[in-house]
């Protein structure tokens, strides 16, 4: 008699599905990630790591190869995994003399779908491997450790840093380099609920947040009233002073209260129709109320202006979709070659 399936062994077969996630509605941005890991091992095994002399080579030399083949391994050992065009890779073996260990760091980028991190983690891994595998003959007492994503850029969710490795000051200097490096900017929420205190303002801090991670300088917030006074008033105060960038939430909506872009154009802006029209393909990928945004791009003086919806969501994919575009606008209003 054959044996009796029990519940639990027919919940998994029923559960046992997989299925690779469709990208096909990303957007195809710019993405890095960098993963780290290290070896340890006795001081006989490192001098001979250090100096070239172990039996099988230079095992640093010919791990940062192995590591750059496991990142273009990944897809066919993770069956889940997309394939990608993967564009750079960087990986560095440094000796360690106060613990007898080689610290791997393997940086991976390309322009696509979806992220780089499991790439960068199996060159990590495929590095580290490799070096066990060369020294574990003078000394297989090996510890493999402290494997980690360190950061991921790109796409809808930006930048992530793993938070051990963001107040590790060892690290500061594989600091992945931020698009909008020290580029003052100021955020205004143009909201009447806001301004009056029936609801908390939860766009702005998130600008706040993506502006500060991707390298920014924020030197001011202000919440405003529906009202084109008053929104004038704090508009023409940063373009006066020739801030390179101004960020406005709420206000790009169809509703009697939304004056935003008719209080930019009534104050001389310039309207960039391509960010606006960028902004609403876009955004209409993910939801199609998107199109009835009226969110764009504006220059008054030498500030470019970003317009976009009052929600949060709206906000983050907006200015993850012009990420790209900013640095290079800030860079031709200051007088900047197109080039």
């Amino acid at each position: 008699m054959e044996p009796r399936e029990t519940s639990l062994q027919w919940a998994d077969k029923e559960n046992s599905h997989f299925r690779m996630v469709d990208v096909s509605s990303k957007e195809v941005t710019f993405r890095k990630a960098e993963a780290t890991g290290s070896i340890r091992m006795g001081q006989k095994a490192f001098d001979m790591v250090l100096h070239r002399t172990l039996p099988k080579g230079d095992a640093l030399k010919l791990a940062e190869i192995s590591g750059i083949l496991g990142v273009k391994q990944t897809p066919s050992l993770l069956p889940l995994c997309h394939p990608l065009p993967i564009e750079e890779v960087k990986v560095t073996c440094t000796p360690d003399e106060k613990t007898f260990s080689v610290k791997v760091i393997c940086q991976v980028s390309t322009t696509s779908k979806t992220g780089v991190e499991m790439e960068a983690l199996m060159g990590a891994n495929a590095a580290l491997l490799c070096l066990y595998d060369l020294i574990k003959m003078v000394d297989p007492a090996l510890v493999v450790e402290n494997i980690r994503l360190n950061f991921k850029e790109g796409g809808k969710s930006g930048l992530w840093k793993h938070p051990e490795w963001e107040a590790s000051t060892s690290s500061s200097h594989t600091q992945p380099e931020t698009l909008l490096s020290k580029i003052e900017c100021a955020i205004v929420t143009s909201s009447d609920r806001v301004s009056q205190n029936q609801a908390s303002d939860s766009s702005g801090p998130l600008a706040h947040q993506w502006l500060t991670e991707h390298g920014a300088k924020v030197i001011a917030t202000h919440v405003v009233p529906d009202e084109k006074k008053a929104l004038s008033e704090v508009i023409l105060n940063f373009c006066e002073k020739r801030l390179p960038f101004l960020v406005i939430s709420g206000g790009t909506g169809m509703g009697p209260r939304d004056i935003t872009i008719q209080t930019l154009l009534e104050l001389g802006a310039r309207e960039m129709s391509g960010i606006g029209e960028h902004l609403r393909r876009e955004g209409s990928r993910f939801k199609k109320s998107a199109c009835l945004s009226n969110s764009g791009g504006f220059v008054l003086n030498q500030t470019f202006i970003l317009a976009l919806p009052g929600s949060p969501k709206a906000v983050e994919e907006g200015l993850n979709s012009v990420r790209d575009l900013i640095p290079h606008a800030v860079h031709i209003l200051k007088g900047g070659h197109h080039g």
